[in-house]
């Protein structure tokens, strides 16, 4: 698939300081770029009452964070990275 990246997604990013989390999400977009349609990536899911926004899982055993993605055809944007607790107040 291909990634857009939005610059939220990027701000969200600069705020994470465990080295292992930033490792888990490398290893989901790596997934997500090899992946031929969403059916592909493991942790998708469809947000309620939206047709193209969706989370993606991305944990360890600590944190629990999800990225908001928008998927159109075959472009996927990056919009959000933040705490499962969280995304859902500023995603969508």
């Amino acid at each position: 698939m291909k990634i857009l990246v939005k610059p939220a997604f990027g701000r969200d990013i600069d705020k994470i300081r465990s080295r292992l989390m930033l490792s888990e999400l490398d290893k989901k977009i790596t997934q997500i770029e090899k992946a031929k349609s969403i059916q592909n990536i493991t942790g998708i899911k469809l947000l309620r009452t939206y047709k193209i926004h969706y989370r993606i899982k991305v944990e360890t055993a600590s944190l629990q964070y999800r990225i908001g993605a928008v998927v159109r055809g075959n472009t996927i944007w990056l919009v959000r990275f933040l705490p499962r607790k969280k995304i859902y107040e500023l995603f969508p």
